[in-house]
């Protein structure tokens, strides 16, 4: 594993709305390439624009930064994303700035020129996406309900061998799927591919588990690491750096709301940070953080409409006072 660490890295997170018009200035700046999550940042998790933000992206384009989108969201797919975009007279966001772990992991499959049978664990349109790529998915075997030591030996073992599994979000997963999954990759042979890992997902008032919990699981039944092409895998992180080459890891801002999957990943792949405190993480959660810990983001704003210069903190965006 390679992790990119710079030597300016802060000590401490600065809020945005504490620095002067020089110092914002300078910001601006530093980097050309801004790498941005969307659910908590740009949009409420399956709700509508968190307000300021499109005008946020809007101001950034105007600024001639570029702009990628690098999401876990697999219960919407590339093409939804676009859609919500699109509802903002202002955005128009193309499909190749859309990083989804759907469509890496697609990529990364036709890269190996892959040909095999795939048992999927993830939502409808992440499958949806594989099959249309022209990728064969497996059945799940038996009824779907475990009453008997049959019923569970056909869960497992009544369906077809497999050449890879994948695992996402699969909010239908059982422990016979996961049984599954493990018996599949006893063979070395079959891929083992993940999507998103995050530990936590937000949902509701606060967090559930996420697939990272799952994978792990499957993970240490096999005695072997996927290939994770979801945030916070080294994978992506490769992924990311091939395709902006040109532009070097200091020169890139990662914005998202997550201290492991965003902030994290940022830190460890020699990013920039800033961190939104409209989604999952509160300044309370920063505030506790020593000052070397590798989630510390670099900058803090309280939604994504204060990187407009000219736009006062807001009311409905306002955390509490940064210190």
């Amino acid at each position: 594993m390679i992790l990119y660490f710079r030597s300016d890295l802060l000590n401490q997170a600065k809020h945005l709305k504490t620095l002067s018009k020089s110092e914002i200035e300078n910001f601006y700046g530093s980097f050309d390439l801004v790498l941005c999550d969307c659910d908590g940042v740009v949009w409420y998790p399956l709700r509508d624009f968190i307000p300021g933000s499109a005008e946020a992206l809007a101001h950034l384009a105007l600024r001639n930064k570029q702009v990628t989108f690098v999401t876990n969201n697999s219960i919407s797919s590339v093409k939804e994303h676009i859609e919500k975009f699109e509802k903002q007279g202002q955005l128009k966001i193309k499909e190749h700035q859309i990083v989804h772990p759907a469509q890496t992991i697609c990529d990364h499959l036709r890269s190996i020129n892959f040909q095999g049978l795939i048992y999927c664990l993830a939502t409808p349109p992440f499958k949806e996406l594989l099959v249309a790529a022209g990728f064969r998915l497996a059945e799940d075997s038996g009824s779907g309900i475990i009453e008997s030591l049959r019923d569970l030996h056909e869960a497992i073992y009544g369906g077809d061998s497999v050449d890879a599994v994948i695992i996402d979000v699969d909010f239908n997963l059982s422990a016979a799927k996961m049984m599954r999954a493990h018996v599949q990759l006893q063979n070395p042979k079959c891929l083992f591919l993940a999507g998103a890992a995050d530990a936590l997902i937000p949902f509701g008032k606060g967090e559930i588990i996420g697939p990272g919990a799952f994978i792990d699981v499957v993970s240490q039944s096999v005695g072997r690491r996927p290939i994770t092409l979801g945030k916070p895998g080294e994978d992506l992180r490769q992924v990311l750096l091939a395709r902006h080459p040109e532009i070097p890891p200091s020169r890139v801002l990662f914005v998202g709301d997550s201290l492991a999957s965003d902030i994290g990943f940022g830190r460890a792949s020699g990013y920039q940070t800033l961190l939104v405190l409209s989604g999952g993480t509160k300044l309370e959660d920063v505030q506790r953080l020593p000052p070397d810990h590798p989630q510390m983001p670099d900058y803090v704003v309280d939604c994504l409409g204060q990187l407009l210069a000219d736009n006062p903190p807001s009311s409905n965006c306002d955390s509490a006072d940064f210190t």
